[in-house]
C-alpha cells in the first residue's frame, strides 16, 4: 500500500511538496528504525542498506542521529537506477528548504543527489560511478553489479529454465517522461521519435518487438497512447506485471535512460541506447548506441547480429570484488561512524 502511494507521488509533480504527503510514512519509518536499534546491543555496529540516495537517505540519517547516540551506525547505498554523475543545481536552496522542513515537521523533504553525503558506503554499477563518488568525498565506493542484481539474476535463471530466450525478440522499455526527469520530451513525442527505428527492425528483420511501459505509467490511457502512436502497428505491448518475463525472453533491449538497459547487461543481453533530441546522454556502462538523427540501418544490422549477442553473453563470466570483506574492513577502520 505504501509503495503504491509513494510511486503515485514520486512520478508526478507532487514530489516537490513531499512534506504534504509523507508525514505518516516518515513516522512509520522512524518507528521501525528505533525498533531495530533497540534490538541490538550498544557495542554492535548496525548497517542499514538503502536503495535510494535521495530524501529517504537524508531521512534515515536524521533518524539515526536522533536515536543512535554513540552507537556505530553505517548507511550503505545500493545503487538503484541510473544516476546523474553531477552535482544538483541550487544545492544551497535544497539545504535551506530542508532546514525549514526539519524545523516544522522534523523531517527533510529533499536529497542532495548521488553521493550527497548521507551514506557512508556506496555499492554501485561500475567504475564510472566509483570515480565520480571520489570527487564528492565519499568514504568508500565499490563496484558490485552482480551483487546489486543478485535477485534479478536468480529470477532470470528460474524463468529461462521454463522459457527459452527468443533470439529474435527485441524488448523496448519506455521511460516515465514526467516533469523533473532527464527526458526533454513527453511520452507522445518520444514514441514518435523512436518509431523509425522500431519500424525498420520490424520491416527489415525477422525480429519481433515487445514494448514495456514504465512501471509508473501502466494505466489504460498510456496503453491506448502506445497503440494509437506510430509504434502501434509494429509492436506488442508487455502487460505482465513483472518485468522478468519479457526481459528473460528478449535477446535485445532498447531504451533511453532506463535502468532495464543495465539489467539486460547483467543478464548477458544486448543493451541498446536510443539517442535523440529527447535524450542524448552517454550511459556509464557498456552498451550499443542507435542515434535516430543519423543513418542507422547499417548499425542496426551489426547490433542485432549473433556476434554482438555472443560478446555481451561473455560479460556474465567476469569475477566480482569481495564487497562483504571490504565493508567489514571499513567498519573496523572507522569505529566512530554515526
Amino acid at each position: 500500500k505504501e509503495y503504491d502511494y509513494i510511486t503515485h507521488v514520486e512520478f508526478s509533480i507532487r514530489k516537490y511538496a513531499r512534506f504534504l504527503f509523507y508525514g505518516p510514512i516518515f513516522k512509520k519509518i522512524e518507528g521501525l528504525i528505533i525498533e531495530i536499534l533497540q534490538t541490538h546491543g550498544m557495542d554492535q555496529p548496525v548497517v542499514f542498506y538503502l536503495a535510494d540516495e535521495g530524501v529517504w537517505a537524508e531521512l534515515i540519517r536524521d533518524i539515526i542521529k536522533r536515536h543512535a547516540h554513540t552507537r556505530t551506525s553505517l548507511l550503505v547505498n545500493v545503487q538503484h537506477g541510473l544516476m546523474g554523475l553531477g552535482i544538483p543545481s541550487l544545492l544551497w536552496l535544497r539545504k535551506s528548504l530542508n532546514s525549514i522542513a526539519r524545523l516544522f515537521s522534523g523531517y527533510p523533504i529533499f536529497g542532495y543527489g548521488f553521493g550527497g553525503g548521507a551514506c557512508d558506503i556506496h555499492l554501485v554499477y561500475g567504475e564510472k560511478e566509483v570515480e565520480f563518488l571520489k570527487t564528492r568525498q565519499i568514504k568508500l565506493a565499490l563496484s558490485a553489479p552482480t551483487l546489486i542484481k543478485h535477485d534479478l539474476r536468480q529470477q532470470y535463471q528460474k524463468t529461462v529454465n521454463n522459457q527459452a530466450v527468443d533470439p529474435g525478440l527485441v524488448l523496448v522499455v519506455l521511460p516515465a517522461c514526467v516533469p523533473g526527469s532527464d527526458m526533454r520530451c513527453n511520452l507522445p513525442e518520444l514514441l514518435n521519435t523512436i518509431s523509425p527505428v522500431v519500424q525498420w527492425v520490424e520491416e527489415n528483420t525477422e525480429c519481433q518487438i515487445l514494448v514495456r511501459p514504465h512501471p509508473g505509467r501502466r494505466d489504460r490511457d498510456t496503453i491506448n497512447l502506445i497503440n494509437q502512436s506510430a509504434l502501434g502497428p509494429f509492436v506488442e505491448i508487455d502487460l505482465e506485471k513483472q518485468l522478468i518475463s519479457g526481459l528473460s525472453r528478449a535477446a535485445f533491449v532498447m531504451g533511453a535512460q532506463s535502468t532495464v538497459l543495465f539489467d539486460s547487461l547483467c543478464l548477458g543481453k544486448v543493451p541498446i541506447e536510443i539517442r535523440s533530441d529527447c535524450f542524448d546522454e552517454a550511459l556509464p556502462f557498456p552498451h550499443e548506441v542507435i542515434d535516430v538523427r543519423s543513418a542507422f540501418a547499417d548499425k542496426l544490422v551489426h547490433v542485432l547480429s549473433s556476434k554482438t549477442r555472443e560478446h555481451y553473453s561473455s560479460i556474465l563470466n567476469k569475477p566480482e570484488l569481495d564487497w562483504k570483506h571490504e565493508i567489514e574492513r571499513f567498519i573496523t577502520q572507522c569505529p566512530d561512524t554515526n
